[in-house]
């Protein structure tokens, strides 16, 4: 008589089932820590070292100081002062007369004021060109803040999804196993199988988006290493009070470099203006000189001065006084856009600064999730999709975090930006362009 078959007892079989649980618990437990992790060492760039390397070697801080200086040359080209010309001259060559010789000394003179108008027109250029440059600096340190802001935060992501992989493909493991021993269902088998394979798609998908985005930040921060940088972990920033609605607002028309600038091209435009304007009646220049003539040497003066009747110098004038409109036009449309992007950046920052509570426990709140899901799991109440759908809430969790502190940097410095002022002492953009915001009254 056969002998009959084997059957593990039920008592058996759930005792196989825990030991294969705590399996999984102990490969899942270090995954939202060794998430939350700094990377080790030593040459990570933070975000005002990050500043600070791109305000020496950066290329964007090197163009905007030849744009300067083109700037500068091209203001200054209209102030120069004419040069005098001085003349000789020799007269009745091939004559039998005596030779006449002239040595004359022409001297311009701004008889109209012209020349004094254009130089103060050129102080009010100088003024632009400066605030320009200092504009533009400070939208290349923003654009580095943000490079490295988003490579932090592709960072972070990667070790989230790493250590994700590395406890999934654990649980595939050993579901593999126990796949095998017949204590699982075919189905169970093949999706943690396909979870490992989804995270580790998901792992390569993250190291390119890191690799990019540390490339981008070595570009333009003038680092010519063939490893671009590592970065330090993305932190929350902190959150000073913010200015009231008026005070931002002045603020950002007192502090905010492309104001002074139109304004500066305002006067700019009205000076050039009336040097066009005095320039009717062109250029006057002085004559002076000695004359030989017939054995008998002899003085000369003399006037020179162009006669308004042709030219009026009306084109020039019409062209000057176009630019004064334009230029006020491009003030006035400033001004409006400055004090949308501040009510806009001040409403932002105050709904990120709401939030930061909230937003701050994410992390703990998913690791929560996960080990509520894992005690369930071993107690038998969840199933393993709904510990995998734990897991990944939990993931999730920690990569809104992570999108969080990015977004949350990006709204002070964003409003730091709008309103041409630091809100502190610690914000990594007030070197060395930033001032305080103005006092109270």
């Amino acid at each position: 008589m056969d002998a009959p078959p084997l059957v593990t007892p039920p008592r058996f079989r759930r005792g196989i089932r825990r030991a294969g649980t705590w399996v999984l618990l102990a490969a899942l437990l270090p995954v939202a820590a060794a998430a939350q992790a700094p990377p080790a060492a030593s040459a990570a760039l933070d975000l005002p070292q990050a500043l600070a390397v791109a305000r020496n070697t950066g290329p964007l801080k090197r163009l905007t100081e030849a744009r300067r200086q083109v700037g500068l040359g091209q203001v200054g080209e209209s102030t120069q002062w004419l040069n005098p010309t001085f003349e000789w001259r020799r007269e009745n060559l091939g004559s039998p007369l005596l030779p006449d010789i002239f040595a004359t000394l022409y001297l311009p003179f701004d008889f109209s004021g012209r020349r004094f108008a254009l130089r103060q027109a050129a102080s009010a250029g100088r003024e632009r060109v400066t605030a320009d440059a200092v504009n533009d600096l400070r939208d290349a340190e923003l654009q580095v803040a943000r490079v490295w802001l988003r490579a932090a935060l592709a960072q972070g992501s990667v070790d989230i999804v790493a250590q994700q992989y590395e406890a999934l493909r654990e649980i595939a493991r050993v579901d593999a196993e126990r796949l095998r021993e017949g204590l699982v269902s075919e189905a169970v088998g093949l999706r943690t199988s396909l979870e490992a394979d989804r995270s580790r798609v998901a792992l390569v998908a993250a190291r390119n988006e890191a690799a990019a985005a540390r490339a981008e930040l070595a570009r333009l921060i003038g680092v010519a290493d063939a490893s671009p940088p590592a970065v330090a972990p993305l932190t929350t920033p902190a959150f000073p009070a913010a200015p009231d609605t008026a005070d931002a607002l002045q603020a950002a028309m007192m502090r905010r470099p492309d104001v002074q600038a139109r304004d500066a091209a305002l006067r700019e435009t009205q000076k050039r203006l009336a040097a066009e304007q005095r320039a009717v009646l062109g250029e006057v220049q002085l004559q002076g000189g000695t004359k030989e003539t017939g054995g008998f040497m002899t003085g000369q003066l003399g006037l020179a001065m162009p006669m308004p009747v042709f030219n009026r110098n009306s084109g020039a004038r019409q062209r000057a006084a176009g630019q004064v409109s334009e230029a006020r036009v491009l003030r006035d449309d400033l001004r409006l856009a400055v004090r949308v992007t501040v009510l806009r950046a001040l409403a932002h920052y105050r709904d990120v600064q709401g939030a930061a509570g909230a937003a701050a426990s994410f992390d703990a709140r998913g690791r929560e999730v996960a080990r509520i899901a894992r005690l369930s799991y071993r107690e038998g109440h969840v199933t393993l999709t709904e510990l995998l759908d734990a897991e990944r809430a939990a993931a999730e969790a920690l990569q809104q975090q992570l999108r969080w502190a990015a977004d949350a940097w990006l709204a002070r410095l964003e409003l730091e930006r709008a309103l041409g002022a630091r809100l502190d002492r610690d914000s990594p953009l007030d070197l060395p362009v930033l001032a305080p915001l103005p006092p109270r009254p």
